[in-house]
């Protein structure tokens, strides 16, 4: 569940902790535990904590009937469809697997997946910065907010929850 009150989020390192260097994840997109809940139907795999800019690299796993709330992001978006189909409420295309999107900074949408799909969407999000959550499309009022240190956070106490060491998240963080 994304954030609704601002606190202090910090990545949990101690100076000098944070890596630079590259690395490998190594998603099981088969194992349960793997997947951090995201609202009802809707779960990620993370893959990057980029945390100089907010910003953060999931695999979405959206169920057949799921959707999320109405956002926007303050920066850009990409993204890469891996299986099932998906589109935004407020566009006329649908991707399926081989799709690959880009999102311009600012547009409200609203992810679904058809309630007759086959399977999941998955969908490999790279997110440069922070999204907000809105009421509706019309009003726009916040509602609340997620970036790469409150996804952190989230998937944290998710591992905490399914007996996966959340240090494991550390290696993410750039």
């Amino acid at each position: 569940m994304p954030v609704q009150q601002f606190s202090f989020f910090t990545d949990g390192l101690k100076p000098g902790q944070r890596q630079t260097s590259d690395y490998t994840v190594d998603t099981n997109l088969d194992d349960e535990r793997l997947w951090v809940p995201f609202g009802p139907g809707v779960a990620f795999q993370p893959c990057q904590f980029s945390l100089s800019n907010g910003g953060f690299i999931v695999i979405l796993r959206a169920d057949p009937g799921a959707q999320m709330p109405p956002h926007f992001h303050s920066t850009s978006v990409v993204g890469y469809t891996l299986r099932g189909n998906w589109r935004y409420l407020e566009h006329d295309w649908a991707a399926q697997p081989g799709t690959f999107i880009y999102e311009p900074a600012g547009e409200a949408h609203a992810l679904i997946v058809a309630p007759e799909a086959n399977e999941p969407a998955m969908v490999l999000f790279i997110v440069t910065g922070g999204f907000i959550y809105i009421d509706n499309f019309e009003k726009g009022n916040m509602l609340a907010y997620d970036d790469g240190f409150t996804i952190l956070e989230i998937a944290r106490r998710h591992y905490a929850s399914v007996g996966l060491d959340p240090a494991l998240l550390d290696a993410m963080i750039r």
